[in-house]
């Protein structure tokens, strides 16, 4: 029986924010001995070269001897074993100060490690099952994680040994370790907790009624098929990040301590949840092949995030609304919002939902001041598409089917193959649910960069899309600011197409005055309500560091806000085909 590898990690110095990791390589063959740091995580796509925080590197045998190694590529060593070697041990220090699910982060009042940018594996062998033991610094420090413990002990743990079946099992459950509120309760027939990291007014008891039912609603659209026994969702409170990252039975989120008061604030959290608890079901388990098994290495191209995370993005909102967690006008309000924030993106014109997947490495989370220009989120517009194919599917099957039907025969086909599907019969698969082809659909929204006609697909379900709050004689240049210190603003973002680009304003100009008249955060509003669209001024703005002028003429603003609202008369079909949809 061929033994596990064996992982230690340890803190060393909080306060420099270090962790000791420790791999124990039983009966290593003779000759070339590969480990390799992750330079992606599953989940997020971009190559994030974890090796860059890896210090003292070094490797011995079962006795201490120093073993002479050399590194081959950017996060990969290769250890020279002799023969006769009974173990090979490969050390290291893990620099670990990046708040963020994707990283790992170690203070006094906690520490968090997400495996992938912890943990290296071993060349060739990322099939062989796993250890871990875990030292915390202080007495009173627990472990909670979604790994199972060797020795069977209950959740949480101040020490004990946790087992993997495989590499990908072993960095698939986010670590914490601090002294930290715990949150658990039963839900659709299993067992869900919360940990919180971090001081915050967290409504625990509203929680406890309100993740039961969302937890049910996803298990419904899946036929009640729940892939876990159990799932830990960790929560790192932040100062003003938001952000989560999914895992097979756990997920790592970030969360604004103060938003929980905010208006909408624990409907976001909500969201936030909603999320990546289904991606328990699309993502880690149903999946294009390319993303599973994985190259940590390199990158896993595929044009189908968008169904990964468009897609899921669309039933966070659904599955809240089934749950009973958000009404249907705040649902309708909340699918406005998203059209509105995708038709303030040039960009969506010029990338496709294909492009934008295929170029997530490249594009989506190394944005610059062009980015909504050029490219699009296949987050946001995947949403809204998956949205459209929704409503298609249900017209032209008139109710009888929808994109319901495609999440049920994707986890089938998991359910009973176990691995990722092949992304070029996605479409095909679609179209037996339809009955219908849907070439024209994914030509013009999903392969294509074509605008949507909304009320076409919002009218067999009696509703339209409508413009709300548009001021067409406010004046408008097409730019977004940041402050810099407390009296000028400096162009952030310059619309594609806007007043301030064919005027010749830069990303990156300090604004000075309009006019002759001092602009920035406090003035701006009263200065700019002397124009209307077609006045010319003269903005002077520093580039550079040399102060020039800049003849603008305003033009009318674009719609920023919708709403979609009830068609004029809509016939008894299309409001029963409303409240299906709806679930009302």
């Amino acid at each position: 029986m061929t033994q596990p590898i064996q992982y230690s990690l340890s803190i060393s110095n909080v306060n420099a924010h270090l962790a000791e990791v420790a791999v124990h390589v039983p009966s290593p063959a003779a000759g070339a001995l590969s480990v390799a740091m992750p330079s992606w995580t599953p989940g997020s796509y971009l190559m994030r070269e974890f090796a860059r925080h890896v210090q003292q590197f070094g490797a011995v045998d079962q006795t201490g001897e120093r073993l002479a190694w050399r590194k081959t590529a950017r996060g990969v060593w290769e250890i020279s074993v002799p023969e006769g070697t009974a173990e090979v041990v490969v050390t290291y220090t893990l620099y670990a100060h990046d708040l963020s699910p994707r990283c790992n982060h170690v203070t006094d009042e906690h520490a968090f490690f997400n495996g992938a940018s912890a943990f290296m594996f071993v060349m060739g062998a990322e099939g062989r099952s796993c250890t871990l033991d875990i030292e915390c610094p202080f007495p009173d420090w627990k472990i909670y994680t979604a790994l199972p413990n060797q020795e069977g002990t209950t959740f949480p743990l101040c020490t004990g040994r946790f087992v993997a079946t495989d590499y990908d099992h072993f960095i698939d459950c986010p670590i914490l370790l601090g002294a930290h509120e715990v949150l658990a309760f039963p839900a659709a027939g299993t067992t869900h907790r919360f940990v919180f990291a971090g001081e915050a007014p967290v409504p625990t008891e509203q929680l406890a009624l309100d993740i039961p039912p969302l937890v049910q609603a996803t298990a419904d659209l899946f036929d009640g098929d729940i892939p876990y026994d159990s799932y830990l969702h960790i929560v790192l409170h932040t100062e003003s990040m938001r952000g989560g990252l999914e895992h097979r039975n756990s997920a790592a989120l970030l969360f604004p301590r103060n938003h929980w008061v905010a208006e909408h604030g624990y409907e976001d959290f909500l969201a936030l949840v909603s999320h990546e608890h289904f991606h328990a079901w699309n993502v880690k388990r149903i999946r294009p092949q390319v993303l599973g098994p994985f190259d940590y290495l390199n990158e896993g191209y595929t044009r189908a995030l968008w169904v990964m995370e468009g897609v899921t993005c669309y039933y966070e909102s659904v599955l809240l609304l089934r749950a009973g967690l958000v009404t249907e006008e705040r649902f309708l309000e909340l699918l406005a919002k998203r059209i509105a924030d995708l038709r303030q993106i040039p960009g969506r014109r010029l990338h496709s939902l294909e492009d934008a997947s295929f170029d997530a490495w490249i594009k989506l989370y190394r944005r610059d001041e062009s980015s909504d220009n050029t490219s699009v989120s296949y987050y946001l517009k995947g949403e809204v598409v998956a949205c459209l194919l929704d409503l298609h599917i249900r017209a032209v099957t008139d109710g009888a089917k929808s994109l319901d039907d495609m999440m049920k025969r994707l986890w089938a086909r998991y359910r009973a193959e176990g691995t990722g599907y092949p992304e070029e019969a996605f479409q095909g698969w679609l179209e037996d649910i339809a009955g219908a082809s849907l070439d024209a659909f994914f030509d013009k929204f999903v392969r294509g960069t074509e605008e949507p006609d909304y009320d076409e697909h919002l009218a067999p379900f009696g509703l339209r899309l409508e413009a709300v709050d548009h001021d067409p004689d406010k004046a408008y240049l097409g730019i977004s600011t940041r402050e810099i210190g407390d009296a000028l603003m400096a162009v952030d973002k310059i619309r594609r197409g806007s007043p301030a680009e064919a005027a010749g304003v830069y990303p990156a100009d300090q604004i000075v005055a309009l006019d002759g008249l001092k602009l920035d955060r406090k003035t701006q509003d009263g200065l700019l309500r002397r124009y209307r669209p077609g006045s010319e001024s003269e903005l002077h703005v520093f580039r550079r560091g040399k102060l020039v002028s800049v003849k603008v003429r305003f033009g009318s603003p674009p719609v920023d806000k919708y709403a979609i609202v009830a068609a004029e008369s809509p016939s008894a079909e299309a409001e029963s085909a409303r409240r299906r949809w709806l679930g009302i």
